[in-house]
């Protein structure tokens, strides 16, 4: 089924009901998202998918073939590299990025197993750097964590934060989650969720016990700021034949948890530093 911009009309607002929007900008947004998902496309394709004339679309891919955000080969329209800038530049300006990235290639190191940095925006988390050791799997897996946002309530490190967040943000979240069962392990229910996340609170870090893929496990701990503030998350991915008895329950959590403080460690002294 398409998706739906709506008119695009000369830039003006949008009367809807909600927050005001430019419905120009946001239809521009919904082009990026078409071609992203669908990895290029021609006029034809992406028209279709959008819902919209191929007239409006063009000048859609035209604006944005000029600003350098999108290129155009033999008819196919793709993302430009100017967003690998722009998301190099936005992950350099990140406080969590700079104090923890080093401390993620150590674990992974140690580990060799997938470590995980990573950040929540929206209610999704977002990796922010991840290191390969050297026994690590499932790259495909994990480049589609990287290119997609991901739901926090199956995952290590999305619970650890979510275990975090303030009480009224956390009910925000959880009341606009989709509950997707990717396993027969996925929580799916939010009280069940709830008890979880208070036990995670209490003993500092998360598991994820093939809740989100079959064969795999993760434990992830959060980063909090001085003030007790949850600005991330760190984690190991692992099989779940490496991943288990006192590995998955002891070793691996201290592990993670020590990776964290010494990222919170950074964070602090970084603010002396600057």
């Amino acid at each position: 089924m398409g998706m739906t911009a709506g008119s695009p009309g000369n830039g003006a607002e949008n009367e809807r009901d909600g927050p005001r929007q430019i419905k120009s900008v946001r239809t521009a947004a919904t082009v990026i998202d078409v071609i992203k998902q669908h990895q290029g496309g021609s006029l034809a394709e992406i028209s279709r998918e959008l819902e919209l004339t191929k007239g409006t679309v063009h000048t859609y891919l035209q604006t944005l073939v000029e600003c350098g955000f999108v290129t155009r080969e033999d008819g196919e329209y793709r993302l430009s590299f100017q967003f690998i800038a722009l998301g190099e530049h936005v992950r350099n300006e990140t406080d969590l990025y700079m104090a923890g990235h080093n401390e993620v290639d150590e674990l992974a190191e140690r580990t060799g197993e997938y470590a995980h940095l990573i950040g929540e925006e929206r209610g999704r988390e977002t990796v922010l750097y991840e290191s390969r050791g050297e026994f690590a799997v499932a790259m495909d897996y994990h480049l589609r964590m990287r290119e997609t946002p991901q739901h926090l309530h199956d995952t290590a490190a999305g619970k650890a934060i979510l275990a975090h967040v303030p009480v009224d943000r956390r009910d925000e979240i959880l009341a606009n989650q989709e509950f997707e069962r990717q396993t027969a392990n996925t929580i799916t229910d939010a009280a069940e969720l709830r008890e979880t996340l208070a036990d995670i609170r209490e003993r500092g870090y998360a598991l994820n016990d093939e809740e989100e893929i079959r064969g795999m496990r993760a434990v992830g701990a959060p980063v909090l700021d001085p003030d007790e503030t949850v600005v991330g998350a760190v984690s190991v991915t692992a099989p779940t034949s490496r991943l288990k008895d006192e590995r998955f329950r002891t070793e691996m959590p201290e592990r993670v948890m020590e990776t964290a403080n010494l990222i919170e460690v950074n964070l602090e002294t970084a603010r002396f530093d600057s």
